[in-house]
């Protein structure tokens, strides 16, 4: 069964969600309790989701969820959020589980860059300690949707996984970067909550004088830029590049006495080094090497963007996290290049998760510029 699903174009009552094709009502709260949950799902049971339209990224979750659990990571279609196109999703729906081992496969496509991927729990979802519960390829963003509770013990991760977005070097294809609408309505005193299409601002070269300039945080959804690389005895190092909301920005390339690359934009490949021991900046992939058996290729790996959105109530030590990726220097001989921005981390809850901790770190440049940070938050659901 193939489903074309569109939000029709009016709004329902305040309170209401509104299955995307049938014109079916249900109260939220408590559309999610057991009973209308299971009404929504043995009648779409089996579904596949097709081509996906709605007002938000939660919203789009919760009738994700009810078409019932599939219990394979499936390639739907395209995606929509607020008119915006998101590119292509994924998803996977199951019953409530524990997670004490992890398997990516078992949860994510092995598509890079071009998709985002939706892990969808009916009921409730306990990941243990240890575990690290992260796609192995880069994505455009991850959702992780919870309608019952949530025991966070180990990590949802983005760090590393920003996608390469550019359709360009080895990214899987271009899309054009939006403000991602994450709900509609006021959340913790934010009134609809986004990842906005643009991030914190690149570090820009010092050259020829001597030093790095860290990448900007971003802020209010917003991801961070990259860091410039270490410019060096008249060398002008290549420019961070700025975050995108599907990933962190690029570091620059190290420089020695001549002029280095930029990181390519939309989390493209880091900038490439020039000159002795240079290294190259940190981005998907790290950027070339300079000349002389002590330099380096830049390390691989952006912060990407991650959303968990828990119906009921979030507890443990665990923690939510989409870090950039520190710039390659092995020892003090090399001049590095920049370190990558962090990603965006946004956890709405329906009770507070006070012990779940948020991370976005913009990642170290070594020497080198230092990736911005990025937004890392928590936000109630409230009557939403």
């Amino acid at each position: 069964m193939s489903l074309q699903m569109k939000f029709v174009p009016f709004s329902p009552p305040k309170g209401v969600v509104q299955s995307l094709t049938q014109g079916i009502y249900t109260q939220n709260p408590p559309w999610h309790t057991t009973q209308n949950r299971l009404q929504m799902t043995s009648k779409y049971a089996g579904a596949n989701a097709g081509n996906l339209s709605g007002d938000s990224i939660l919203a789009t979750a919760r009738s994700l969820a009810a078409l019932g659990n599939n219990g394979a990571v499936t390639a739907a279609g395209t995606l929509t959020i607020n008119g915006n196109s998101l590119g292509s999703y994924d998803y996977i729906t199951v019953a409530g589980t524990t997670v004490s081992s992890f398997t990516a496969s078992d949860w994510f496509s092995a598509t890079e860059d071009t998709r985002s991927a939706w892990v969808l729990v009916n009921g409730n979802l306990t990941i243990n300690s240890g575990i690290t519960f992260i796609p192995s390829v880069r994505k455009l963003f991850t959702v992780v949707y919870v309608t019952g509770n949530l025991v966070l013990n180990g990590t949802i991760s983005m760090t590393g996984r920003g996608a390469n977005h550019s359709g360009t070097g080895n990214s899987g294809g271009y899309t054009a970067p939006v403000d991602i609408r994450i709900g509609t309505g006021t959340f913790s005193a934010v009134v609809d909550p986004q990842i906005p299409a643009a991030g914190g601002a690149g570090g820009l070269t010092t050259g020829p004088v001597t030093g790095k300039n860290n990448g900007t945080a971003g802020t209010n959804g917003a991801t961070g830029g990259g860091g410039s690389g270490y410019s060096f005895s008249s060398g002008v190092a290549g420019n961070g590049t700025a975050g995108t909301c599907f990933t962190g920005g690029g570091g620059g390339g190290g420089a020695n006495g001549t002029t280095a690359g930029s990181a390519v934009t939309n989390g493209g490949k880091g900038g490439n080094a020039a000159g002795q021991a240079c290294n190259g900046g940190t981005g998907n992939p790290g950027g070339n090497a300079g000349s002389g058996i002590f330099a380096e290729v830049g390390n691989d790996g952006t912060g990407g963007t991650l959303i968990v959105i828990v119906e009921g109530s979030a507890s443990g030590t665990g923690s939510c996290v989409a870090n950039g990726v520190i710039a390659k220097r092995l020892d003090s001989g090399r001049i590095p290049g920049g370190g990558a921005g962090a990603g965006s981390v946004n956890v709405l809850y329906g009770t507070n998760p006070s012990g779940v901790t948020v991370t976005a770190a913009g990642g170290g440049g070594q020497s080198g510029g230092d990736g911005g940070n990025g937004t890392a938050r928590k936000l109630a659901i409230g009557a939403n």
